[in-house]
């Protein structure tokens, strides 16, 4: 597999990379350029409605960026959510998710990925942190292998309320924030870009449908933090507005598409155990690119006119 990328290019870029909210510097975002999102629920709950990639979008209008979403809920640095099933077990050897996970982000080609991970890797508590810290550099080289620019996002902490015992909560936290730092350490010695959500979260109260995933409210402030932390420029218009809610219902529809083209609903039968025996399956996910690029289309015309 071959990178639009060379490892000069990775190099100068990757040494000039902001760190949490300190860089009075912003990141640019370059004409036609692609940004992944990739990660946990974090993400992949993100996709259902607009808020991070909307307030982006309206920040750079005549950019012409592309947004793909390929978060998944339950994943890890290990990419195991990502595996296949095989052989009619559920998941597929380790290595297998890992190597997917390369596949898809080789095949995006990015220009820039925003990374959310930690939250499954810390119910292993303390005696998961060097293998997080392991994982999430093999991580971050894999992917620096296709993209010059990586962005790493911090765990959210636990919200209190919602009927959670407040010593669960506290015990929980002290966990995610060691997995937090874990997180910036990691960004720090790699020259990649951080942002820290755990400390300002965990002076909020309101932004969570269970104390753990956000709501949508939650992730309209989660992208404020985020075009914040990186220093972009303000947006054209406001998030609230009429043309920003248009836009906004334009992304949802295009991420459904794209939901449904690379995580399609008959998985086994296009890329599982079952796979052999309806081969017409294989080639429906591709018939939803048309769709995919139409919609495409109607976000652009809508930013072209702020």
């Amino acid at each position: 597999m071959k990178s639009k990328h060379t490892p000069i290019i990775l190099l100068l870029i990757l040494g000039t990379l902001l760190t949490a909210c300190t860089s009075k510097e912003s990141l640019g975002f370059k004409q036609n350029e692609t940004v992944v999102f990739l990660g946990n629920a974090f993400f992949e709950n993100a996709f259902d409605n607009g808020e991070i990639e909307t307030s982006l979008s309206i920040r750079f209008p005549k950019k012409n960026i592309t947004f793909r979403n390929i978060g998944w809920s339950g994943d890890n640095v290990y990419a195991h959510a990502r595996t296949r099933a095989r052989g009619g077990g559920r998941f597929g050897d380790p290595a297998n998710g890992f190597g997917i996970l390369t596949k898809q982000i080789s095949d995006l080609e990015p220009d820039k990925i925003l990374i959310a991970y930690g939250f499954n890797e810390s119910f292993d508590n303390e005696a998961g942190v060097d293998a997080y810290r392991k994982g999430l550099n093999r991580l971050l080289e894999m992917l620096g292998q296709y993209c010059p620019e990586l962005i790493l996002i911090s765990v959210l902490p636990m919200e209190k309320g919602f009927g959670i015992p407040a010593k669960h909560i506290e015990a929980r936290n002290r966990e995610l924030k060691k997995y937090a730092e874990i997180t910036k350490e990691v960004g720090m010695k790699g020259n990649y870009s951080f942002i820290d959500l755990f400390t300002p979260f965990s002076k909020e109260t309101k932004y969570t449908t269970n104390g753990i995933h956000l709501s949508v409210d939650g992730y309209r402030k989660a992208g404020e933090m985020i075009a914040q932390a990186l220093t972009l420029p303000a947006p054209v218009v406001k998030i609230d507005s009429e043309r920003a809610d248009q836009i906004r219902d334009a992304i949802i529809k295009k991420n459904t598409l794209f939901f449904h083209r690379w995580r399609p609903r008959n998985d086994a039968f296009v890329y599982g155990e079952r796979k052999d025996e309806q081969r017409i399956a294989q080639k429906e996910p591709a018939q939803i690119e048309p769709f995919i690029a139409k919609q495409e289309a109607a976000i652009t015309l809508l930013l072209e006119q702020l």
